[in-house]
């Protein structure tokens, strides 16, 4: 099967899923029901457009099957900076910021973080042993993640319990303004990479022979870190962090699409992250009547396929 037919086949399945789940099951009360899975709808498709850029960005920088934006704990920095916010100035100052400015507040946590990252790892280790920068990632992952359990330790419960519900994010219950926040951060975003798959096409060949085809590498890289972090904050914030989800979506894509031109790999990519997040929370909705959230059941199955990929034979994703 041709690599179009493919993308045509995900294409059907994730117009199937999305009629599937806007309209399975809706009750008496189908206008409230279906306008509520609207706004989900709206979300997931945001996000996972979000995800398969930032994920395939970050692989044209890495080339590695394993290593994802996620992995470095990009997404639990996000996480952190609420509770940050709560512990120095109280659930109430978290309720009464500007959406706006809270959004930008953590998006700019994220870049300070991803661009330090570069200039300590990506340009002296991450060519030589990208094992290590797995290693830097989880370690930063597991701080982040242990601050921010600290912190929630710290607060008071029923301050907490508010600002829970207004400061972070899941499809469960998708707020308009980081809807539209996240589309307008995404659109551009997709419009260029669209625009410059050629240029990660050569990026993806390695540095040394991008700096031989005459591609200004490190200001290529920068730009396109740049991209994965605001790309990696639109999903972050309409669905919160779901640390495996773009190891799925970059092995599940590059198992069916057996090429790494992007032009190809793009829309795979943002249609697979599609498809697995309207099952995913299809699952949440209708199975576990929203007794959970779906990054913990995205991170459950993302990890056990994380480590599944850990012990496989080594050829099949080691750096080329």
């Amino acid at each position: 099967m041709s690599n179009s037919a493919k993308l045509l086949l995900l294409t059907c399945a994730v117009l199937a899923s999305l009629v599937l789940y806007l309209c399975w099951d809706l009750g008496p009360a189908w206008r409230y029901a279906l306008s509520l899975r609207f706004k989900t709808v709206c979300g997931i498709v945001i996000a996972g457009t979000a995800v398969g850029i930032s994920t395939l960005v970050f692989h044209s920088i890495v080339n590695n099957r394993v290593v994802t934006p996620q992995a470095l704990g990009l997404d639990k920095l996000y996480e952190l900076s609420k509770n940050l916010i709560i512990y120095a100035f109280g659930a109430s100052t978290l309720l009464s910021l500007n959406i706006v400015a809270d959004y930008f507040i953590s998006l700019t946590l994220m870049l300070a973080f991803a661009l330090l990252l570069y200039h300590f790892i990506f340009k002296k280790v991450a060519e030589k042993n990208i094992y290590f920068l797995l290693l830097v990632g989880l370690i930063c992952a597991s701080l982040f993640d242990s601050m921010t359990t600290f912190i929630q330790v710290m607060l008071d419960p029923d301050e907490f319990q508010v600002a829970a519900y207004a400061g972070f994010a899941s499809f469960n219950f998708v707020k308009i303004e980081p809807l539209i926040l996240s589309a307008l951060t995404i659109l551009p975003i997709l419009i260029y990479c669209l625009r410059q798959v050629r240029i990660f096409d050569v990026m993806a060949l390695g540095r040394d022979h991008a700096l031989n085809l005459g591609l200004d590498y490190d200001r290529q890289s920068r730009i396109s870190l740049i991209l994965v972090v605001l790309a990696l904050a639109s999903a972050t914030a309409l669905a919160g962090p779901m640390m495996f989800l773009g190891l799925l979506v970059l092995n599940i894509s590059l198992e069916i699409f057996k090429t790494h031109r992007h032009r190809i790999l793009l829309p795979g990519m943002i249609l697979v992250s599609m498809l697995a997040l309207l099952v995913g929370q299809f699952i949440v909705l209708h199975l576990l009547n929203l007794r959970t959230t779906l990054s913990v059941i995205i991170n459950f199955v993302g990890g056990l396929y994380f480590f599944w990929i850990l012990l496989k034979d080594n050829k099949k994703w080691q750096l080329s």
